[in-house]
């Protein structure tokens, strides 16, 4: 069984009345356009193993290093500095919160103010009411 494809003369008309294309796409455009991409990366390519293998010696700029003595003389900038680890640090920040609210100690001892374990501190309140804090 043989199958044959009828193409007719032109457009129908009922593609016409349903602006539909009546043409195909021409493929030598698109082909001469990828061979033109195709071959403006292989001359880029090229152009960059030259400049690459011509300056391969000198592309290496050392003019902005410190020597030894210049790198012993560097101060820390001033405060306040990035964290070099800011997990750790987080963590000793939080550490030492912790062991604050937790512990005994004072704020101020020439005026007799110190600080207690927040949950004294609750229960204290509890017992004797927020008026009796001031």
């Amino acid at each position: 069984m043989s199958h044959a494809h009828v193409h007719s003369e032109g457009p129908s008309a009922e593609s016409l009345a349903l602006n539909h294309e009546v043409s195909d796409a021409r493929s030598q455009p698109i082909v001469w356009g990828v061979v033109m991409v195709a071959g403006v990366l292989i001359l880029a390519f090229v152009l960059m193993a030259g400049v690459l293998a011509v300056t391969a010696g000198s592309v290496a700029d050392t003019s902005n290093t410190l020597s030894s003595s210049e790198a012993t003389q560097l101060q820390l900038p001033p405060a306040p500095r990035l964290e070099q680890n800011p997990r750790i640090d987080g963590d000793r920040i939080i550490a030492e919160a912790n062991e604050h609210l937790e512990s005994y100690g004072w704020v101020n001892e020439r005026a007799g103010r110190a600080h207690i374990p927040i949950e004294r501190a609750m229960e204290l309140l509890l017992e004797h009411g927020f008026d009796a804090v001031k």
